[in-house]
């Protein structure tokens, strides 16, 4: 009699666990698809504002970001995700509480549109085992007690972003007054830098490009980081709260990266090479020879060949989100495919 039960264990209840137990393991791919939409807040590590360090970000200047994403599940824990993000990053001197930095008077904003491909890792999975809000014949709860309420993951990628820095003319006199006349520029043509020109940056030199006048490009490499956390309001949709770091390969996301240089020159250069209607707008926003004097001196804080930027480091943003997230069934896909 033992022995019969014994074998009944062996062929009958064994294989029945071992199926659950797939069946849960391979349960991703009957919802392989998940959409996602977000809304949130952004902000960067630059040269422009803070406390003099990358390392620091105003929380003054937070603005706004949006996503749109699509996951294919590879695995039970593991998804590609191809995202869509628009943004504002943005910075200001003034807003800084070091005097160096206020008596520049620099200043950035640029909206981000990025497109990324992204791998996301589960580390603990919701489990809801399509339980929520199950009920009897009395109308008693009987949903699973035990659920995970949250998941969470960690993710990495890669990705490309547009941005155009934008700058406003609030520059100050030798006596920290403010006498810019308020007007916002397109700062990438304007070569704030010298970029392109004898003197300038040696990465834009024309023996470093091949060509005459180069400056950053519009387009730059980000490598996203982060993690996030997510509730389910029942099998198929839910909301996740996600953080994310950016990298990325450009120190000019804010127009700022290395040192002053002769506004007089520049305007000279520039005239001929782009017109003096450009000439004039890059000698005012290259904001050289402006601020308050030096001790004991008749020069500026901010005279050709002293640091406007910092070489150490390229640029990064951030964002906080909170999305709403949709499963998709492959029987519903199967079918709107035969339908059409």
């Amino acid at each position: 009699m033992k022995k019969c039960f014994h074998i009944f264990l062996f062929f009958i209840v064994f294989p029945a666990i071992l199926n659950a137990q797939y069946k849960q393991s391979n349960s991703f791919k009957n919802k392989r698809h998940e959409v996602n939409f977000g809304l949130g807040v952004s902000n960067c590590l630059t040269d422009v504002g803070g406390k003099g360090s990358k390392a620091n970000f105003n929380i003054k200047k937070t603005n706004f970001t949006a996503n749109f994403s699509h996951l294919y599940y590879l695995k039970n824990k593991i998804a590609f995700r191809t995202s869509l993000t628009y943004a504002k990053v943005s910075g200001d001197d003034s807003y800084s509480s070091v005097f160096s930095k206020q008596n520049k008077a620099l200043n950035f904003n640029t909206t981000i549109s990025e497109l990324s491909g992204i791998l996301e890792f589960t580390i603990t999975t919701i489990k809801n085992r399509n339980t929520y809000n199950t009920k009897n014949k009395r109308s008693k709860n009987i949903a699973n007690k035990d659920r995970l309420v949250f998941g969470s993951y960690i993710f990495a990628g890669i990705g490309s972003f547009y941005y155009n820095p934008l700058g406003t003319n609030k520059f100050l006199d030798s006596e920290g007054n403010s006498v810019g006349d308020g007007q916002e520029y397109s700062l990438r043509e304007l070569h704030t830098e010298g970029q392109g020109f004898d003197g300038g940056p040696e990465q834009f030199s024309e023996q470093a490009t091949g060509k005459k006048y180069s400056t950053y490009k519009n387009f730059a490499i980000c490598v996203p980081i982060g993690f996030g956390i997510k509730k389910a309001f029942h099998s198929n949709a839910g909301i996740k709260f996600e953080a994310s770091y950016r990298f990325t390969n450009t120190d000019y996301l804010d127009d700022v990266s290395s040192n002053y240089y002769d506004r007089d020159k520049l305007k000279t250069e520039m005239n001929q090479a782009f017109g003096e209607e450009l000439g004039e707008r890059a000698y005012i926003m290259s904001g050289t020879s402006t601020g308050s004097l030096m001790i004991n001196s008749n020069s500026t804080y901010t005279e050709p060949g002293m640091t406007r930027g910092g070489v150490k480091g390229n640029d990064s943003y951030i964002f906080l989100t909170l999305s709403v997230y949709k499963t998709i069934n492959n029987k519903n896909i199967r079918i709107s495919s035969s339908g059409s």
